[in-house]
């Protein structure tokens, strides 16, 4: 079955004149994680990345795209303990994987000004050293724009919004002594994101990027402890907001 669908999409992208190219890549990037509240929560530090893509290039028209990233890092965190709110220090250790399906509307004749829709699945791990974890899934669309010569030598770039429409959080609330482990989940919210990138060579490019996410404070849940029979305890996830900085460097063949 697998073969056939290969087959069936190799035989679509032949017959609308698309032509396949793909990409590998590797970025350092600066990541920054900020909890509201009382205290707030801050990590700062540097995490790395290895990409891969996939684009049925077009002159003009209709393309298609897939992109995938693994995201892997461990950084500063500053914050408080969670039942008696006293300052501590730690270290934070972060792995992520992406995947993203996109439609690009390439005009013609227009020096390669593209419209760009996407959507896509990202899963991480934060897992606050040595044994506080927290699990995110966030499924998000993106619309922005593309302007891309394709030139052997040359600028591109690229910007746009993106919504994380649906996000929950699995924060092992059973391994911090709670007998529930309700998922949470915060209210996505809109963030932007840019690209700009020269092309140096046919196949090698060099990206610098911005990319982040807003959320919103989580609906409470209820849970217990056996440590504290008959007290409930009302537990959320505080407003939180994330910011890359990065710079790639992207072979295409």
């Amino acid at each position: 079955m697998r073969s056939l669908v290969a087959v069936a999409v190799a035989l679509l992208l032949l017959s609308t004149g698309a032509q396949a190219s793909w990409s590998v890549s590797a970025d350092l990037e600066a990541f920054t994680w900020q909890e509201e509240g009382t205290p707030s929560v801050t990590e700062k530090g540097p995490r790395y990345g290895l990409g891969w893509g996939y684009l049925g290039e077009r002159d003009a028209g209709w393309q298609f795209a897939y992109r995938g990233e693994f995201r892997r890092g461990t950084i500063d965190y500053t914050g408080a303990f969670l039942f008696t709110g006293q300052p501590t220090s730690a270290r934070t250790r972060y792995t992520g994987l992406v995947n993203e399906l996109q439609g690009i509307y390439r005009f013609p004749q227009s020096h390669g000004f593209e419209l760009l829709g996407g959507l896509g699945f990202d899963y991480w791990e934060r897992n606050i050293l040595p044994d506080q974890k927290e699990d995110y899934s966030v499924v998000f669309a993106r619309l922005g724009f593309n302007i891309d010569p394709r030139a052997r030598n040359g600028l591109f770039g690229g910007a746009g919004i993106k919504f994380p429409f649906y996000v929950s959080e699995n924060a092992h609330l059973d391994e911090l002594g709670f007998d529930q482990n309700e998922p949470l989940h915060p209210k996505g919210e809109l963030s932007v994101y840019a690209h700009a990138g020269y092309r140096f060579a046919q196949r090698w490019s060099l990206i610098g990027y911005y990319d982040g996410y807003r959320f919103g404070e989580s609906k409470a849940v209820t849970t217990t402890s056996s440590a504290f029979p008959g007290t409930q305890f009302l537990l959320f996830q505080p407003a939180s907001k994330v910011d890359s900085f990065g710079l790639k460097l992207q072979y295409q063949f």
